[in-house]
């Protein structure tokens, strides 16, 4: 069959319908008609039209890409499991992936890098909970640590822990409750637990503020 029209889609001004022997063919994006030099006049056997059909597929799997890392920062796990759920095929998925790490647009230790900074700046938390946070996220184990070790050194984290406590020994003050210093001490123990620190950094945190308290 021959490529006979190629007519602009009304609503869609960024795509194209194509006619086949006066037949509708397939409707296609602009930038699958220029990767793949379409033309009226042009043959389309079955190899070219598989190779229309790949190449939109490809287009497609990219745009919703690009939606999702519009509306933040996404890692390649993210974007993999979406196209996914959206049933393109591996293969497509791969060469998308290959093609958005290959631009920047997806980057994991980038990603890590931007997710600590804006967590400590925002909700001060320890390496602990930064790092199960990030391995959900489908960042490899090396670049968590790598960047946590980066970010994050023992005495950050202490200075992290110390600033927490005193934030939640303030707290526990201005309420106005007489509770037993072991009690408070459990409680603010089990406070900096729930925010990611190792036991080692728990305990001389709760110790030195609790001395400073008294």
């Amino acid at each position: 069959m021959r490529l006979t029209r190629i007519t602009p889609q009304k609503k869609r001004p960024d795509r194209r319908n194509l006619y086949a022997d006066g037949t509708f063919l397939s409707g296609v994006s602009t930038e699958t008609l220029a990767r793949l030099a379409l033309r009226v006049g042009d043959e389309i056997g079955p190899e070219q039209l598989q190779a229309i059909l790949k190449a939109e597929e490809l287009h497609s799997a990219r745009a919703v890409a690009l939606r999702l890392l519009g509306r933040r920062p996404r890692t390649e796990k993210e974007i993999r499991t979406r196209l996914r759920e959206k049933e393109f095929a591996d293969s497509e998925i791969a060469t998308t992936l290959e093609d958005l790490k290959r631009s920047g647009l997806v980057d994991d230790e980038e990603f890590a890098r931007a997710f600590v900074r804006d967590a400590l700046s925002l909700r001060p938390a320890g390496k602990m909970l930064l790092k199960r946070k990030l391995l959900l996220l489908g960042v490899s184990r090396d670049i968590v640590d790598r960047v946590l070790a980066e970010s994050i050194d023992g005495g950050a984290e202490e200075s992290l822990a110390r600033d927490l406590a005193e934030k939640f020994l303030s707290r526990a003050r201005s309420s106005g409750r007489d509770e037993p210093q072991a009690k408070l001490r459990a409680r603010l123990s089990a406070y900096l637990a729930r925010r990611g620190f190792a036991w080692e950094v728990i305990q001389s945190t709760v110790s030195i503020a609790l001395k400073d308290d008294e």
